[in-house]
């Protein structure tokens, strides 16, 4: 089920019925190098140089420096490389899932660092919505497994009521890891059910999200 799909039909078949589908990559490796080395840099403003701000989520731990998870807001961060996250090859993808027109709605870079990174408590991103409507698409930084902390989604929970509780439906399962490689990148639906474990590894897991949308939709419940 976590295989590359490269067959637009097949993707856009797997997208409706499981909620989330890895298409491998679709951005050149020039444009993921300057991408990684781009968060990188942001990362280090926090960790080196003790940058801090509202859009930089991070928690504390007794003794110890604070773990950054995620910077908010990435499209407004100071970085030069924040022009590649409006790449055409990224709307025309999220335009096979949900149809046009398309704009990018939301942009964060996910973190889990390594040896110190906590697991994400499964969710829904926006179950009020109608699905097939709106979706995230993850351009994948580094390699990703259960080892570090990789993507996990229950299929076909996109289509379960608004209402349910996604911790009961995690339990009921089945829970699917999806790895990924280095430039790698996965499509799913905002109202799928997932989560992600923690990373004890040594290795990094950076991810940059974008959410798609039709610009005529409201995003609030």
């Amino acid at each position: 089920m976590t295989l590359v799909v490269r067959d637009p039909a097949a993707r856009i078949n797997r997208f409706r019925v499981d909620g989330f589908v890895r298409v491998g990559p679709i951005l050149g490796e020039d444009v993921v190098s300057r991408l990684k080395a781009g968060a990188a840099r942001l990362i280090s403003r926090f960790t080196d140089l003790g940058y801090m701000s509202d859009d930089y989520w991070h928690f504390d731990v007794d003794g110890e420096p604070p773990v950054l998870y995620r910077i908010h807001n990435l499209e407004k961060q100071d970085w030069p490389e924040a022009e590649l996250l409006y790449r055409p090859e990224l709307a025309h993808l999220a335009a096979e899932f949900i149809g046009e027109p398309v704009v990018p709605t939301a942009f964060a870079l996910v973190l889990k660092e390594p040896r110190r990174a906590v697991g994400v408590p499964w969710h829904r991103d926006r179950p009020h919505l109608a699905p097939h409507t709106v979706c995230n698409i993850s351009i994948c930084l580094d390699a990703a497994g259960p080892a570090n902390g990789c993507l996990e989604g229950v299929p076909g929970s996109h289509l379960l009521p608004g209402d349910v509780n996604a911790e009961d439906v995690r339990d009921a399962g089945p829970r699917v890891p999806v790895p990924s490689e280095e430039g790698d990148v996965v499509v799913h639906d905002v109202r799928l059910v997932h989560g992600s474990g923690p990373n004890p590894s040594d290795r990094w897991r950076r991810t940059i999200v974008i959410e798609f949308a039709d610009p005529a939709i409201s995003l609030e419940p």
